[in-house]
């Protein structure tokens, strides 16, 4: 299992100060582009690593954990194909 990995220097408009993650698939396949994502209170925020100037979107635990489930299941797979 892989760790994720902390994003440094990572401070978008609009999410000021919290600590940032990303997978860290996103080093071994030398992307540019990284989502990453926070915590914030009961909320979680996604962001693009790479573009500060973009303001994170705000999910709940209840709905990233639907999404991640989906992901896992492989139903957003041919998205990606």
């Amino acid at each position: 299992m892989s760790t994720a990995i902390t994003v440094e220097g990572y401070d978008p408009t609009g999410a000021p100060g919290l600590t940032w993650i990303k997978s860290s698939k996103s080093n071994q396949q030398h992307l540019d582009d990284s989502i990453g994502f926070a915590v914030e209170g009961d909320n979680f925020r996604i962001g693009v690593t790479t573009d500060p100037t973009q303001v994170p979107l705000t999910v709940t635990r209840a709905k990233l954990l639907a999404m991640l489930e989906g992901a896992k299941a492989g139903e957003f797979d041919h998205l990606v194909a």
